[in-house]
């Protein structure tokens, strides 16, 4: 259990590294006729396995599952995902979509979750239909606490939010934020 406190995150350290990593990604393309990223989908693609299992798993079907890490935290769902991507991609001939970028930074929270360490999650339903019970109370609670006591867990947190303080700054100073509400473009 100790060893898996280190291999989550709250918000920020899923948010700030996912965002560093598309804009270099941006970066190295910019002169290659891409189209642009939209940061929108980044930051809640970032996110969207919690944002769809935390509720499933810790609210509505709590005592069916015992998990906070179901289906969007699985390889399928990040697959999924992308394959529709792709194919939007090719039918409208766009080098990127909206669909595609949710797909990407779905898969990079699983890495930064280390999924591939919970096999029977990050391969469902491959190794089975059922999930494994993992009862965690009040993981609200416990990540803000492990936030106080836990520096590698702080450390990914405040790193993240570093991030997202310079991507924001950056943006009021350029005075781009209703650009950036309107284009999702950084």
């Amino acid at each position: 259990m100790h060893a898996e406190r280190k291999k989550h995150m709250i918000f920020f350290g899923h948010i700030g590294p996912t965002m560093l990593l598309l804009k270099a990604y941006d970066k190295i393309t910019e002169k290659k006729d891409v189209t642009k990223i939209d940061y929108r989908f980044v930051v809640i693609g970032s996110v969207l396995p919690d944002l769809i299992d935390k509720p499933i798993g810790a609210f509505f079907f709590r005592n069916q599952f015992e998990n906070t890490r179901l289906f969007a935290h699985s390889l399928l769902f990040s697959g999924i995902l992308l394959l529709i991507g792709l194919y939007l991609m090719i039918k409208n001939k766009k080098r990127t979509n909206s669909i595609f970028i949710l797909g990407i930074c779905s898969l990079i929270h699983q890495l930064l979750d280390s999924m591939w360490l919970y096999a029977t999650t990050f391969y469902w339903p491959f190794l089975g239909w059922k999930f494994p019970t993992r009862p965690e109370g009040k993981w609200l609670m416990q990540g803000f606490e492990r936030l106080l006591t836990d520096p590698v867990y702080f450390v990914f947190e405040i790193v993240g939010l570093a991030i997202v303080t310079y991507f924001a700054v950056k943006l009021i100073k350029s005075k781009k934020i209703k650009q950036f509400i309107k284009t999702g473009v950084l």
